[in-house]
């Protein structure tokens, strides 16, 4: 008997349960590209666009929320360090949208641990919103909105 893939929809893709983006034990690398996809996922929804409209697709277009999500999606950004990875992204001003562990030396958390924005240079170490490496993409998906992660 044959297992069936299941397909799990990013920024308009399918991509079976066992792609190396959508596998729980992601690299870090992977894990950064899946947030900033789910990130903007999260944007689409919120304005209404259609799932499998590309955001390069919105870059010239008359309608505002299309090219609002063209700005949005093509300015997150990461800014790596010693201890944390921060995304932000532009929304009129740059913005923080996570940070995200990147010290397997932290007495406090997982390697991959997402955190919420205490300020513009730190997280909020009270407790994590997730774990990029090993956490299924359906936890991040409730985990992650456009604007950062949930309280």
């Amino acid at each position: 008997m044959t297992k069936i893939k299941k397909t799990i929809k990013i920024l308009g893709h399918d991509f079976s349960d066992d792609h190396h983006l959508v596998k729980p034990g992601r690299s870090m690398h992977d894990a950064i590209d899946l947030v900033k996809c789910l990130a903007s996922d999260a944007y689409k929804r919120f304005s209404g666009i259609d799932e499998d409209t590309a955001a390069i697709d919105c870059k010239d277009s008359t309608n505002y929320h299309e090219r609002a999500y063209y700005e949005y999606a093509t300015s997150i950004t990461e800014h790596k360090g010693s201890k944390y990875i921060k995304l932000s992204y532009s929304s009129g001003g740059r913005s923080v949208h996570c940070f995200i562990v990147n010290s397997k030396n932290d007495k406090d958390f997982k390697y991959g641990d997402i955190l919420k924005s205490a300020t513009w240079k730190s997280p909020a170490r009270n407790f994590a919103r997730g774990n990029v490496i090993d956490d299924t993409v359906e936890s991040l998906k409730k985990a992650i909105c456009w604007t950062g992660v949930k309280y």
